[in-house]
């Protein structure tokens, strides 16, 4: 295939490690990022679309089935011929796709073949093959999948407290949905949905690997053409009162132990540049305080109210931010008691200069170790483009750190709107 290059390139390059990455825009409207990796065996291939389960509407406002996005995801891999997974299979490829709140990917690793299966991947998105006889196979398949969650005491409880945290965003709704909520699901709304939300204009490419840019733009132009197809997804921020919805919520389930939730609903930060900050700001926090050793670890580990299952994390978007703590318990209410005297002891003692620089050491090993891969290099590629944020966005935010700054926004977390979800064994 002829490799001219028609596109401009824009070269982008990530400030610690210099490495190179490439993006322009194909005739079609998508984006499509290279990170050329020369003398790596390994390429790493995925295509994101700005669409999730967040998405609760069509464009012209039409209300969508909660959990078709994921009911799309499984459906992009049937085709006329068969199952696409057996494509790359035959070729020794693997093959996954997964669905999230704000968007959904579909990717491949190979160590051969990569022309053949970028070829596969390109026309996977390019249509939908909707027949009543699949669509209702498939929601028997989904059906049991989300079956399998509904026992799955992580992902109750993670859904659980958002449920509690928040009262009309819809993050608050199981990616997935419910086996009632897909029932209505036809082959109409899901080809309307496709034309909506799969347009090039409105997917995204990334690419790892030992392989010709040049090339992989050629593969877009062959399979959607050299003309502007559909338009790029924006989504508009939904109307969330500060307020929580429950501060408690229960849920009894087959367990052994009783597993509490603590959320606290934040605010996200504005553009691009005050997101990854404010993001890598609350991450840090959670990594000081419920890390291995942390301010609020260490106590009730070395009292012997947590154990290993003790964790913690913070997530935000363009519209919501949270921070979560969770463990397995034996005693919920002092635990409780315990867990919030802990945090009000770690704001009152403040954070250490060594305690934040141990953080940012260890946040920036994190970043250096993504370029040893072309998976995780990909999966970079694709944070800051959804995020429509700098190549060193993550590093500036991890300078930027101060004592001071993170000790506001500690004294912020503990003093935000909170919410407990609670799972108790089943009797």
């Amino acid at each position: 295939m002829g490799t001219t290059l028609r596109t401009p390139w824009e070269t982008l390059r990530e400030p610690l490690t210099k490495r190179q990455v490439l993006r322009t825009r194909a005739g079609c409207g998508m984006t499509v990022w290279v990170a050329p990796m020369p003398g790596y065996r390994k390429a790493h291939a995925m295509i994101t679309t700005r669409y999730g389960s967040l998405d609760t509407h069509l464009p012209d406002g039409t209300q969508l089935p909660d959990g078709i996005a994921h009911f799309l995801e499984h459906k992009m891999f049937q085709t006329q011929s068969g199952d696409v997974f057996d494509l790359y299979a035959a070729r020794g490829a693997s093959a996954n796709a997964f669905t999230t709140f704000t968007h959904t990917s579909y990717l491949f690793t190979s160590t051969r073949g990569f022309d053949e299966n970028l070829d596969t991947l390109l026309e996977t998105m390019a249509s939908i093959t909707t027949t009543t006889e699949g669509i209702e196979r498939e929601k028997g398949i989904i059906g049991q999948e989300l079956a399998m969650y509904d026992d799955d005491p992580g992902w109750r409880g993670y859904f659980g407290l958002l449920q509690a945290l928040y009262r009309r965003h819809p993050v608050r709704i199981d990616i997935g949905g419910t086996a009632q909520t897909i029932a209505p699901i036809d082959a109409a709304i899901l080809r309307q949905t496709h034309s909506a939300y799969y347009s090039p204009a409105n997917l995204m490419l990334f690419v790892a690997g030992d392989v010709e840019p040049a090339e992989v733009l050629a593969h877009v132009d062959q399979t959607f053409g050299t003309r502007v197809l559909g338009r790029r997804h924006r989504r508009p921020a939904a109307a969330e009162p500060a307020r929580v919805a429950e501060r408690s919520r229960s849920e009894a389930l087959a367990i052994s132990r009783p597993h509490v939730w603590l959320g606290f609903k934040d605010v996200p930060g504005r553009g691009p540049a005050g997101r990854v900050r404010r993001r890598v700001q609350g991450a840090m926090l959670m990594e000081i305080l419920c890390g291995d050793g942390g301010l609020v670890q260490a106590p009730l580990y070395d009292e012997g109210w947590v154990d290993d299952t003790f964790g913690a994390s913070y997530e935000a978007e363009h519209d919501y931010a949270f921070a979560w703590m969770a463990a397995e318990v034996d005693a919920v209410k002092p635990f409780q008691r315990r867990l919030r005297a802990a945090l009000r002891d770690a704001a009152a003692q403040g954070i250490g200069a060594a305690d934040l620089e141990r953080c940012r050491r260890r946040f920036l090993g994190r970043h250096l170790r993504v370029f040893n891969a072309p998976e995780s290099c990909v999966a970079w590629m694709q944070g800051i483009a959804l995020e429509d944020a700098a190549p060193g966005a993550l590093v500036a935010a991890l300078d930027a750190a101060t004592v001071r700054g993170l000790q506001r926004r500690l004294r912020e977390l503990v003093a935000a709107p909170y919410a407990w979800m609670l799972l108790t064994p089943r009797r």
